[in-house]
């Protein structure tokens, strides 16, 4: 094993470098991605103190009911229905490397912090756009789970099993889901006024809603997004832009009451319905885009350090969210 050791001044000049840009650098990490925003922003972001897996118990059926009068005998067969989904974290690093002819071009204190703060903000931005991309994608190797897997397009055969938990029997274990491959496109009018995208829409809320449960957040593509707009901004609408004027504005739109807002990284023929009350994103303390030392390798004149998460994406109710796939822009 090759020797290392640690790089005191380096790391100095890193702790002042976050004393003053930490704010800054945490700020641009979640709010760049508008999904990563809501973990944030919405209350989904839960924080644990270590762990191999994360416990999200479930109750999936009720116990048994009687009416009685006198002498009658009463059932008192006992009744499971409650288990527990377990989730394994997941890690990701981004190395910060400094190598000998940059550290001596940087020898001054305030260049060193320069140099540090953008090597930082890059590998931060590295990794957001890395765990921004796993939430829209299926779990593959050691990534962590993604919105392709909590809320599969058919989530009675793919993935077979969420949480430890096998879905295909137990029906109770499914999320919804509305196949609209039938359809022309988002921006077809049937039935004299009524757009083919907004009725899938419709059905997969009916689905996913019950009472005051209902989703907190829509997340779709840009092309989608784009043609939910132009319904907004269609002949014999009249919006208010955000100066109370009168004018077309589709920007901002709403279903329901709850925003529709678009991702990048969504795939281009999905619509997901997102109830942050059961979807969640846990961080390990200690590990929340924390910085290992910089240590130097014996046969380099280089010094290296991580930037260090450990996170899941878990839900404690599928059935709670949705997604329309195989939507024709």
């Amino acid at each position: 094993m090759a020797a290392t050791s640690t790089t005191e001044t380096w790391d100095a000049a890193w702790t002042l470098t976050m004393r003053a840009k930490r704010k800054e650098l945490t700020d641009n990490f979640f709010d760049a991605y508008p999904t990563l925003d809501m973990f944030r922003s919405g209350g989904a972001l839960v924080t644990d103190n270590g762990g191999k897996e994360i416990q999200a118990d479930l109750m999936y059926s009720g116990n048994s009911a009687q009416y009685f009068s006198g002498y009658d005998v009463l059932n008192t067969d006992a009744i499971d229905g409650i288990t527990a989904a377990f989730y394994p974290f997941r890690y990701a690093a981004v190395p910060i490397t400094i190598n000998y002819t940059e550290e001596m071009e940087n020898r001054k204190s305030d260049a060193a912090m320069k140099l540090l703060a953008a090597k930082t903000e890059q590998s931060m931005l590295t990794l957001r756009d890395q765990i921004n991309a796993s939430l829209y994608s299926a779990q593959t190797g050691k990534a962590p789970l993604g919105f392709q897997d909590i809320i599969a397009d058919a989530p009675g055969t793919s993935p077979t099993t969420l949480g430890g938990i096998t879905v295909s029997s137990n029906t109770w274990w499914k999320n919804k889901a509305e196949n609209a491959t039938a359809d022309t496109s988002f921006k077809t009018i049937v039935n004299t006024n009524f757009y083919e995208g907004m009725i899938r829409m419709s059905t997969l809320w009916n689905a996913v809603s019950e009472g005051n449960e209902q989703p907190t957040n829509v997340f779709t593509s840009n092309a989608i997004y784009a043609d939910y707009e132009e319904i907004f901004e269609g002949t014999g609408y009249q919006r208010l832009t955000g100066k109370d004027k009168p004018g077309v504005d589709g920007r901002l739109p709403s279903f329901r009451g709850i925003p529709v807002q678009y991702d990048r990284d969504c795939a281009s023929d999905r619509i997901y319905f997102l109830n942050t009350k059961y979807l969640k994103m846990h961080m390990q303390s200690g590990m929340n885009f924390a910085k290992s030392n910089f240590k130097e390798p014996a046969n380099q004149m280089a010094k290296v350090a991580f930037i260090i998460v450990g996170l899941q994406i878990t839900t404690n109710n599928r059935r709670r969210q949705g997604v329309v796939y195989n939507v024709n822009d």
